[in-house]
């Protein structure tokens, strides 16, 4: 069959238990990807050993020192990428097989450059009928996703052209999670994500292992990380700066000062 013009990026760091599912369910898809860069960040465990066995020649090990975030990883698949669209999915996850031509369709339908998909969680090896997302919409637009992510980082497809034009994931450690729901933001000022209500993926649930998990308090990281898109915005040229998008932004981050407000004033009161 036919590869499309999609590169698949995979950042890992010692998943060698569900990385060979992880890269097989990105092989056995009905719309094959031209390449699959396996993004190392300084795994220790036989990782490296699975990709070489698995000896394909679309699988790509790409290595890496450790950094602690899957962020770096992810820029460094990016930089490298060959293909027309940049699909990414956690080392821990799956596809099921028609999700990149069930996507590519979809997009080239509503004219977007970007989408996302919902997902089934796993827990314990076992894939429950519970989804990740209850979203309604047909798209995802920067007015949705600067009130709640709705956007499953395993599920995405970007354009390679906004992927370099955003300038990839935010590698700071101290935003976590936030890497990704800044990047996203940033994704909404070029493209809505045509969003797929069929759950195409197969989210692990373990945060206690996973990369993702975030040290420092909810309502800090959600703080810092709208103000740096705020920068980011300003900045960047060719950005929308109409007053909705300017108003929508502030009010949003006025509710966050508030909740991380208020969280400060109930810890003191809890502490006197």
């Amino acid at each position: 069959m036919k590869t499309s013009s999609i590169s698949v990026i995979i950042p890992v760091w010692n998943n060698e238990k569900t990385l060979t599912t992880t890269v097989l369910s990105c092989l056995n898809q009905t719309l094959p990807p031209q390449e699959i860069l396996v993004c190392d960040d300084g795994s220790t465990d036989n990782s490296k050993e699975i990709i070489e066995k698995i000896n394909n020649p679309i699988v790509v090990w790409i290595p890496g020192e450790h950094s602690g975030t899957p962020a770096v990883p992810r820029n460094n698949g990016i930089k490298i990428a060959k293909g027309e669209w940049i699909a990414f999915c956690d080392s821990d996850d799956e596809w099921l097989p028609s999700k990149l031509e069930k996507q590519i369709g979809l997009m080239d339908k509503q004219k977007t450059k970007a989408s996302c998909t919902n997902a089934l969680i796993k827990i314990n090896k076992l894939i429950t009928n519970k989804t990740v997302i209850t979203y309604n919409k047909k798209q995802i637009s920067i007015f949705d996703i600067i009130k709640n992510n709705n956007v499953v980082g395993s599920s995405s497809i970007v354009h390679s052209s906004i992927m370099k034009y955003i300038d990839g994931f935010v590698t700071k450690k101290e935003y976590g999670v936030y890497a990704d729901f800044m990047c996203w933001l940033r994704v909404t000022t070029k493209t809505n994500f045509s969003f797929i209500h069929e759950s195409l993926v197969i989210y692990d649930d373990h945060p206690s292992t996973s990369m993702r998990t975030v040290q420092t308090p909810h309502f800090v990281v959600l703080k810092n990380s709208f103000r740096n898109f705020i920068d980011w915005y300003k900045e960047k040229p060719n950005t929308p700066k109409s007053g909705l998008y300017k108003l929508s932004m502030i009010i949003q981050l006025i509710k966050i000062y508030i909740k991380y407000i208020a969280v400060k004033l109930i810890k003191k009161n809890n502490e006197e």
